[in-house]
């Protein structure tokens, strides 16, 4: 069931953005080695349309933090309330490294299909358990909150959309807005859309693999276009 209003801890830390009136910010929590993560809303606080979007979750993967900033400067969309996170990996951010301050690939932690893969700094180090991270636990608590009906998880490097579950036609929509080939990766155990898709009914989680490098200005407006666009389908 969609809600149309955020509750709970959100609502209790939703503070006014001193430059812009449209966008609010609440702090999720704090990442291994202490830094704030944060969320911003952007967009009407009382639309049943609502859309979340992650810019970086692998630490060497953040061009899509530039799709948020794009977002941010964009008039605040009708019809839809869009939730932003730039960074759930903001230790790994700081570092260039996948992993997040413990090593651990975060997109491997979730407690969907969740196995113990690798070792502390391998590529796809699952964690020593589900959900071990505290910024995964951000995450599920945050998502548990505010119920998205879509949700957008950007990486690098493989220029493509993948029909991560739930709507075919919302992301076969995003792919075409966005000039990337809709495609069918093989699923992975422990990924935050496989948890999100199975764990919420009605919930569109989809990976959109951004090109390598960093995102010109003109593609960072171009997606964040397609977020709104598939927010109110």
């Amino acid at each position: 069931m969609k809600r149309a209003l955020v509750m709970g801890f959100v609502a209790a830390l939703l503070v006014p953005n001193t430059v812009d009136a449209g966008l609010r910010r609440v702090l999720l929590g704090y990442s291994h080695e202490g830094r704030p993560i944060k969320a911003y809303r952007l967009g009407d606080p009382a639309s049943e349309n609502v859309v979340l979007v992650v810019g970086c979750i692998h630490g060497n993967e953040c061009a899509g933090k530039k799709v948020i900033t794009a977002l941010k400067k964009r008039p605040p969309p009708r019809g839809v309330k869009i939730w932003m996170i730039e960074a759930l990996n903001p230790d790994g951010a700081a570092a260039g490294t996948r992993q997040n301050g413990r090593g651990v690939d975060l997109n491997r932690n979730f407690p969907r299909k969740w196995r113990h893969q690798g070792a502390r700094w391998s590529t796809y180090y699952s964690g020593p358990r589900a959900a071990s991270e505290k910024e995964t636990r951000h995450a599920m608590r945050f998502v548990d909150e505010i119920r998205p009906d879509v949700t957008i998880w950007y990486h690098q490097a493989m220029s493509l959309v993948d029909r991560s579950g739930g709507r075919v036609a919302i992301q076969r929509r995003y792919a075409r807005m966005v000039g990337l080939p809709l495609r069918r990766l093989d699923p992975l155990p422990g990924t935050a859309t496989r948890w999100q898709n199975h764990h919420f009914d009605n919930s569109t989680s989809f990976v959109v693999e951004l090109p390598g490098g960093e995102l010109s200005w003109r593609s960072a407006k171009t997606h964040a276009r397609a977020v709104v666009t598939v927010g109110k389908m």
